[in-house]
């Protein structure tokens, strides 16, 4: 009688199999020899704080807006503030909850560059000053704004005599001593 079957094949299955499990196992050792790990990302959280070097009393934007003649003669800081919008080249009106704040800038933070554009976050510290007729006229007399622009700054009834600015892109003005040169 003959045979039932496949002669040849049935024979090389099991050798076969075993050298495919023998090349994995080795293809596996080898990356795990030669790959180099790749590091975690590092995460590194920015403090705006360390950053600035002004001395200053950290504020709520609330209570500033709401008791701004309480901080007069502080040093304050605001975090994460909106500008709102920009007059002349040295102020600029920062977002609170209700109502806009003006923002002038010292002459070193002037110095270091043009305020920051509106809808840009900043952080800030600077002195918290009383409006008046003198600060405005010095202002208009040094140019600092517009004839159109008066308007605006006489509606501030207090100010922030900006020392430092640091914007979201990280750039920060100089520290610097608070001339506002107001006559006031």
């Amino acid at each position: 009688m003959a045979q039932i079957g496949r002669r040849g094949s049935s024979n090389m299955t099991i050798p076969l199999m075993v050298g495919a499990f023998v090349l994995l196992a080795g293809f596996l050792y080898w990356l795990s020899i030669t790959a180099e790990p790749t590091a975690p990302p590092e995460i590194v959280e920015e403090d705006p704080q360390e950053e600035l070097s002004v001395e200053a009393q950290s504020v709520d934007p609330a209570s500033l807006e709401t008791g701004a003649s309480g901080y007069v003669g502080l040093t304050v800081r605001l975090d994460d503030v909106n500008v709102a919008q920009g007059i002349g080249g040295h102020a600029f009106f920062i977002d609170l909850p209700r109502t806009p704040f003006l923002v002038h800038m010292s002459p070193e933070a002037a110095a270091a560059g043009a305020p920051p554009a509106a809808g840009t976050t900043i952080t800030l510290a600077g002195d918290v000053m009383e409006m008046n007729d003198s600060t405005i006229n010095a202002w208009a007399e040094a140019q600092q704004f517009t004839d159109n622009d008066r308007p605006l700054i006489e509606f501030a009834t207090h100010y922030i005599e900006a020392l430092q600015i640091l914007s979201d892109g990280g750039a920060a003005a100089p520290a610097g001593g608070a001339d506002a040169g107001d006559g006031g």
